[in-house]
């Protein structure tokens, strides 16, 4: 209860301005490594195969590193709590004209195209989910995202399910 309660409170000051970006200068490649490490890697109870597919060089961005942490958190939670038993989970980083584009691919049910746009709405649960949530991950994915006016979404593709952002990169 009390980490819903903070969750909440969190997603408050993020909607009401109250909650400043603290923007710096970082490598994403290593952070979507250190999150996936943590998150998929060093997961004993992982049942999906891991595919991924993350630039050699150092990849920089100017963003609050702590949010983008909690973004990529919540997108990998979800990815990993929706991938069929023995699926594919794809997690992707690349490069492309100065923009790095990050997307992780769940293989598994697809989204009601009804609810694509629901999904990031404060609440919103699938009801046809195998398990439980407070229904806020994604509307907190959201809430970052837009604060820095970045392009997201989710859409649903052969065999599951891709959610994605992209972020300019910084020299």
């Amino acid at each position: 209860m009390n980490d819903l309660i903070v969750t909440l409170l969190d997603l408050s000051a993020l909607e009401s301005g109250a909650a400043d970006l603290d923007v710096t200068r970082f490598d994403f490649v290593e952070l979507v490594e250190t999150v996936a490490g943590r998150l998929l890697i060093d997961a004993p109870d992982t049942d999906f195969e891991l595919q991924y597919e993350l630039p050699e060089q150092k990849v920089f961005v100017e963003t609050d590193r702590r949010r983008m942490e909690q973004v990529l958190g919540n997108l990998i939670v979800n990815a990993k709590k929706n991938v069929y038993p023995g699926g594919a989970l794809r997690l992707e980083l690349t490069v492309d004209d100065g923009v790095l584009h990050f997307s992780i691919f769940n293989q598994g049910r697809p989204i009601p195209e009804s609810d694509l746009s629901k999904i990031w709405t404060k609440f919103y649960r699938d009801s046809g989910a195998e398990y439980s949530g407070s229904g806020l991950g994604l509307s907190i994915v959201a809430q970052i995202l837009s604060m820095q006016n970045l392009p997201y979404g989710a859409e649903n593709q052969a065999g599951g399910v891709r959610f994605y952002f992209s972020i300019p990169v910084t020299e």
